[in-house]
């Protein structure tokens, strides 16, 4: 829960399913309160940083994690479309250039035949989806890596200044 009563969950990326490849649900619930949060990194101090500091490293474990799933995704998606690009080379085209001279047969007739093919198609798609999915994740990644940068480098500039006593930032009473 957040401070303004909003949950957080529901928060996930889904992969459809694929071939042997069961449908995949990427929970981005820790990444969605961390950037929720990014506008305190702003103002951060020494009371705050280990709070802000523990809630970004959540979601950038969350979001490593899912750069590997991401990442194992893309390997299988590969491997699929090279299956499919075979088969359409192997079992498929040949036939289609059976009665054409040897002159039609070029790099572009080639790639014109195999757009047509609807597994080469439907694997092409799964590899260009999971392609759009790792960039997603990978500037999050690099968000979350620049706000922790930030904060690091305020606090360094804090404690060298002198200001990171606990006690000067307690806003009422005597302590």
């Amino acid at each position: 829960m957040s401070d303004n009563g909003q949950s957080y969950t529901g928060a996930v990326v889904v992969l459809p399913s694929f071939g042997k490849t069961p449908q995949i649900s990427l929970e981005m619930n820790k990444t969605r309160e961390a950037e929720q949060r990014f506008v305190e990194a702003k103002t951060v101090n020494p009371v705050t940083y280990t709070e802000l500091e523990h809630t970004f490293n959540e979601a950038y474990r969350e979001l490593k994690r899912h750069s590997s799933t991401v990442g194992y995704q893309i390997a299988i998606a590969e491997k699929a479309l090279a299956q499919a690009k075979a088969n359409v080379l192997l079992d498929k085209y040949p036939d289609f250039m059976k009665d054409k001279p040897k002159s039609h047969d070029n790099a572009d007739l080639r790639a014109a035949f195999m757009i047509r093919d609807e597994e080469y198609l439907a694997a092409l798609d799964r590899f260009n989806q999971l392609k759009a999915v790792e960039s997603f994740v990978d500037g999050r990644i690099k968000v979350i890596e620049n706000v922790c940068r930030y904060m690091r480098k305020e606090m360094d500039l804090t404690m060298r200044s002198g200001m990171s006593n606990r006690d000067l930032y307690i806003t009422q009473g005597k302590k």
